[in-house]
């Protein structure tokens, strides 16, 4: 046991410096905002999980030892605590003895010094969060986006619950403040956002989580083919580059999902660009549920422009 406490307590896993980044002059979408939020979250508690992963190690090393004697209320001891820290619920409770409650000791005394740091350190990192998704709830609301802006209020709500759970775990370490969340696998998307670039007229279509273009109707050059290769933007933070067979290119997958128990209505609302995107097919059993989208760089009178141009729409559904 002497050799495993030195081990334990000289695991000082400093933190690094405030991750408190400048605010760029242009505010940056939604989604880069809480992605950022989020890994900021995670690195804050990358201490927690090193020291778990030190605890385990140690336990690991201690049951044998248990194991070794042939003491079974003992391994059993701590193996329930391993599950406890895994998260899994233990078989049987075991025996506690000196060695063990020693460890365990320093552990929650050095988990309950890292938290409080976390903490600390979180405060200004979820204050710096709320100012930016204000500043682009007011930039969404100017700009009539009202759906973006409901999203981001939202998103403000529950930050601020956050900070209000935070600052009661400094009150009292027994409230439990719940981890980041950096993907969803619960759920699949229910509204997609796309930028492209457009000449002349195409069509995007959407099926079982997958988008791709038909351009057999197009005159003009293929969406992002004018005057270069460039790749078409899904919810901002995803670069499609297309692969065209013929006029038609690859189904790409992306993780929306129309539902099927009843019919979907594709909602579509333009966001910038001087063309055009208009839902011409809802998706229904009758078409496989299968949504088009025609994009044409065009006015509303359907005269043609001169070049290309990017244009941005959002589905919701």
């Amino acid at each position: 046991m002497q050799r495993l406490l030195p081990i334990l307590l000289s695991a000082q896993l400093a933190y690094g410096a405030p991750l408190l980044a400048e605010v760029a002059a242009k505010v940056p979408t939604f989604n880069e905002l809480k992605l950022g939020f989020d890994i900021d979250r995670a690195e804050l508690a990358t201490p927690l999980k090193e020291l778990d992963k030190l605890y385990l190690g140690q336990l690991e090393k201690l049951g044998e030892e248990s194991q070794a004697r042939g003491a079974l209320e003992e391994l059993i001891a701590v193996r329930a605590e391993q599950g406890r820290i895994e998260g899994r619920a233990p078989e049987a409770k075991g025996t506690d003895f000196p060695d063990f409650v020693k460890m365990r000791g320093i552990y929650e005394k050095s988990k309950t010094e890292r938290t409080t740091l976390m903490h600390q350190r979180l405060l200004p990192v979820i204050e710096r969060h709320k100012g930016q998704l204000e500043a682009l709830r007011t930039e969404q609301t100017q700009q009539n986006l009202l759906e973006d802006a409901i999203r981001t209020n939202e998103e403000l709500t529950r930050v601020t619950a956050l900070e209000t759970l935070v600052r009661a775990a400094q009150q009292n370490p027994a409230v439990v403040v719940p981890g980041p969340a950096l993907a969803r696998t619960d759920a699949a998307a229910s509204a997609l956002k796309v930028k492209v670039q457009i000449d002349g007229i195409s069509r995007l279509l959407l099926r079982d989580g997958k988008v791709w273009f038909d351009h057999t109707r197009g005159r003009a050059e293929p969406p992002g083919q004018h005057e270069g290769q460039f790749p078409t933007y899904l919810n901002d933070k995803i670069e499609w580059m297309p692969v065209w067979t013929g006029a038609i290119t690859e189904p790409f997958a992306t993780d929306f999902q129309f539902p099927k128990e009843k019919p979907a209505e594709i909602k579509l609302r333009m966001s910038d660009g001087r063309g055009i995107a208009e839902v011409i097919q809802q998706p229904s059993a009758r078409n496989d549920h299968t949504t088009i989208i025609e994009l044409r760089d065009q006015n509303k009178d359907g005269g043609a422009f001169f070049g290309s141009d990017w244009i941005e729409f959002r589905l919701s559904w």
